[in-house]
């Protein structure tokens, strides 16, 4: 063998967003001048660089390349070992290639945030939901808990612990009622929080209002007061204009009936003769109705068509393409599915730039640009329907900077969508 390497170290403890160098000695046994070339290969190379990547080496010498591994501070890198290797190549004779290994072992990290969605409601009872959002490289564990001062309102989370897994998002609701109804009077706001508490980590508490408002609305006493005025001026008009006039015409009404009753007692007699035919013509017809009605209840009695299903549905996007590249990521309604979207939650930790695009069923729903925000919400008054897809449509022009990190490589957007989807019952 005319070339030998080694590692110095061939074992290495690192967390993911910081930095290790290993050594690497190369040595040239032969009686030539040979040319190196060095890569790494294994799972670690895609963050591992090597200085030089190409050495020259006169017989009987050698040389200390070295082989840095920085591994992004992401829930892409996974925790636990990981093997390398190190392929230092002869170029005049490739078929002597030396191949020292080793380990690299990524640490676990955790890195949890949640989001309540909204942040203010109001009715008879208010509805959150809760949006948790793991970005360590780790499944953690997460209880929920939601209170308020005085226990003026009734709080309940569903469920109260999860799991999310690293770079996945989970969800809970919170469900809020007070305890007390107001009858009449001004709207009152309960503050109240929701603490959501990932393991071996600092908890996140997060503020939300619920907004108590009235059972008899402010409006609706204004609206009574308007009637009996009303009722009020109507009288009045009654007794004054309307009732004299009336009683005059009804005077002369009477008498013009009088003479018309007599007319009327003799058609009335020719009429009843008539009335017998129809009453005879009236059997025949409620017979008929009957049998139709028969008819109508064996037809009630079939099948009634399918029940429609609402399921309450929240679903995360999410597309990380790199610099000067295009990504995306697609919600598939279900076949002869109706999802009717109400809320959207665009979210840009790093603080790239680029644009983002919202399709509903191929159209254009929404438009923005990357630079201009970290966190943007939008809540719809009237649900946008959407019968196909929704797809999430990243430009990236330039990755941001993670906090406490290096600059990233990629992207890193997403958007959450809440809504009701509503499918065929087969059942």
């Amino acid at each position: 063998m005319t070339t030998t390497a080694s590692l110095d170290s061939p074992s290495v403890q690192l967390d993911p967003g910081s930095e290790a160098v290993i050594p690497l000695q190369i040595r040239n046994n032969g009686t030539v001048v040979e040319g190196y070339d060095i890569t790494v290969v294994g799972a670690p190379a895609g963050w591992a660089i090597v200085e030089p990547a190409q050495v020259s080496l006169y017989p009987g010498t050698s040389t200390t390349a070295t082989v840095t591994f920085r591994p992004p501070r992401s829930a892409r890198t996974p925790a636990g070992e990981q093997r390398f290797g190190v392929v230092v190549t002869p170029r005049d004779n490739p078929h002597e290639a030396v191949v020292p290994e080793g380990v690299v072992e990524i640490l676990p990290f955790l890195e949890t945030t949640a989001e309540l969605i909204p942040r203010t409601s109001q009715g008879r009872r208010g509805r959150h939901q809760v949006a948790i959002d793991n970005r360590g490289n780790v499944p953690v564990n997460v209880l929920v808990h939601a209170g308020s001062e005085g226990d003026r309102v009734r709080l309940a989370v569903d469920p109260l612990g999860l799991v999310v897994p690293p770079g996945e998002a989970r969800f809970t609701k919170v469900r809020v009622k007070a305890r007390r109804a107001i009858w009449r009077g001004q709207p009152v706001t309960h503050p109240f929080v929701v603490e959501v508490a990932p393991e071996n980590s600092t908890p996140v508490a997060l503020d939300g209002s619920y907004v108590q408002t009235p059972v008899i609305p402010k409006w609706l006493v204004w609206l009574l007061l308007g009637l009996l005025l009303l009722a009020a001026a109507l009288i009045a008009l009654w007794f004054t204009v309307l009732k004299p006039t009336i009683e005059s015409q009804a005077k002369e009404a009477a008498e013009e009936a009088a003479a018309e009753a007599e007319v009327a007692a003799a058609e009335a007699k020719e009429a009843s003769s008539a009335a017998k035919e129809n009453a005879e013509a009236a059997n025949g017809a409620a017979s008929n109705a009957q049998k139709s009605a028969d008819k109508a209840d064996e037809v009630a009695g079939q099948d009634p068509p399918p029940r429609v299903l609402l399921n309450d549905v929240s679903t995360r996007l999410h597309t990380t393409p790199l610099d000067n590249n295009a990504g995306e990521d697609t919600y598939d309604v279900p076949e002869d599915g109706v999802y009717r979207l109400t809320d959207v939650v665009l979210s840009n930790p790093q603080g790239d730039i680029g644009r983002a695009t919202l399709f509903v069923d191929g159209d254009v729903q929404m438009e923005v640009a990357l630079e201009n925000f970290r966190d943007l919400d939008f809540h719809f008054v009237s649900p946008i329907v959407a019968s196909e897809d929704i797809r999430l449509v990243v430009t990236c022009r330039t990755p941001g900077t993670p906090p406490d990190s290096p600059p990233a490589a990629r992207c890193d957007i997403s958007a959450l969508l809440g809504g009701e989807l509503s499918v065929p019952n087969t059942e």
